[in-house]
């Protein structure tokens, strides 16, 4: 092993042009995640009290928040996720989180923040649903952190949404009551057998404009809608032109 052939990179330039070179001489065995790479231009103290905390079996982090964070501690998967809420929050990237704070002697900042995520979550969802893994709460808590949430209303609500059929995105349920995005929640779409029927019903006319249609020029929507009680049934389902629904979905 002795006698082996070594083949030796020596990398110059900036933090960010080594960064970029790793990624591409990372090819042979098994290649590095992302954050693996950023550790390996990033070194100093900061790093070694982050890597304490968020990246050894049983760490801190995994300790509080394991059954929120999705990934393994080990391969970076921890570290990677609050540097990526917490340069979100700064509105940068991660490689300039890590780059101005490598000289510092700990990461106080970054553990603080991350026990602020999770108290957050914690006290405003108190109740713990498997579909609470791996969510992006930091970034949810830079947005929503500043706001006047009661848990028992937003409880009551998640209790609902969980139940709804029409719900089939459950994991988008938080964000939804903490924002309203309906988007986040992917509404299920009416069959093709009830857009059909429905376009039938109609006769092809677009109960909006009037004009008639061929059924591939048109569009199944909610008569009411599932904000206001609507539910994706046959009954409810309406075939609307190209054109009037995107009016009517402000699109």
């Amino acid at each position: 092993i002795l006698d082996y052939p070594l083949m030796v990179y020596i990398c110059e330039g900036t933090d960010r042009e080594k960064l970029d070179w790793f990624k591409i001489i990372n090819i042979a065995g098994e290649q590095l995640t992302a954050q693996e790479l950023r550790n390996a231009i990033y070194t100093g103290e900061w790093l070694a009290e982050a890597k304490k905390r968020f990246s050894k079996p049983l760490c801190p982090a995994h300790q509080i928040a394991k059954d929120y964070l999705s990934g393994s501690a080990i391969r970076q998967n921890y570290l990677e996720t609050t540097l990526r809420w917490i340069a979100a929050r700064d509105d940068i990237e991660i490689e300039d989180y890590m780059a101005q704070h490598q000289h510092d002697t700990n990461c106080s900042d970054l553990w603080l923040y991350f026990k602020g995520v999770m108290d957050w979550v914690q006290v405003t969802f108190p109740q713990y649903r498997k579909e609470m893994k791996g969510l992006e709460w930091g970034i949810l808590y830079n947005r929503y952190k500043d706001g006047k949430y009661d848990p028992k209303t937003l409880e009551a609500r998640v209790a609902a949404l969980m139940e709804d059929d029409d719900v089939t995105k459950k994991s988008g349920v938080y964000e939804y009551v903490l924002g309203g995005a309906e988007k986040c929640l992917s509404i299920r779409a009416f069959s093709s057998s009830m857009s059909r029927a429905a376009y039938q019903r109609q006769k092809g006319i677009c109960p909006k404009c009037g004009k008639q249609f061929q059924i591939e020029e048109m569009q199944a929507d909610h008569i009411t809608p599932w904000s206001k009680g609507g539910k994706t049934t046959p009954e409810n389902c309406q075939m609307l032109c190209a054109p009037c629904n995107r009016r009517k979905s402000n699109v």
